[in-house]
């Protein structure tokens, strides 16, 4: 299933496709999303930030998860019915584990 949805997105996006691999860490992006929340919060302390940093590192944890849905969304048809069931099981590993 990861292979399928890599492959979309490669068809899609190109190299830039490997940002979405369950193994990559995107610091670019969470530090970006932290410095947004930064910059909404001007109050936050600089131990606030550390404690906020982790709403970038859990976004970005999922971008696997996302990518196989936004695949799903699109070709529905390209996957199999045991594709389907292991993207929901990894999608609803990181539910529970956040839940």
């Amino acid at each position: 299933m990861r292979d399928k949805v890599q492959q979309i997105f490669q068809d899609l996006v190109g190299d830039k496709a490997e940002r979405l691999l369950a193994d990559t860490y995107l610091a670019d992006v969470n530090s970006i999303v932290t410095a947004a929340l930064a910059a909404e919060n001007p109050q936050w302390t600089n131990e606030d930030l550390i404690e906020k940093d982790g709403i970038g590192q859990n976004l970005i944890d999922w971008q696997s998860d996302a990518a196989f849905i936004v695949a799903l969304s699109l070709y529905p048809e390209r996957f199999t019915q045991e594709e389907i069931q292991e993207g929901v099981r990894a999608l609803l590993l990181h539910v529970s584990a956040v839940g």
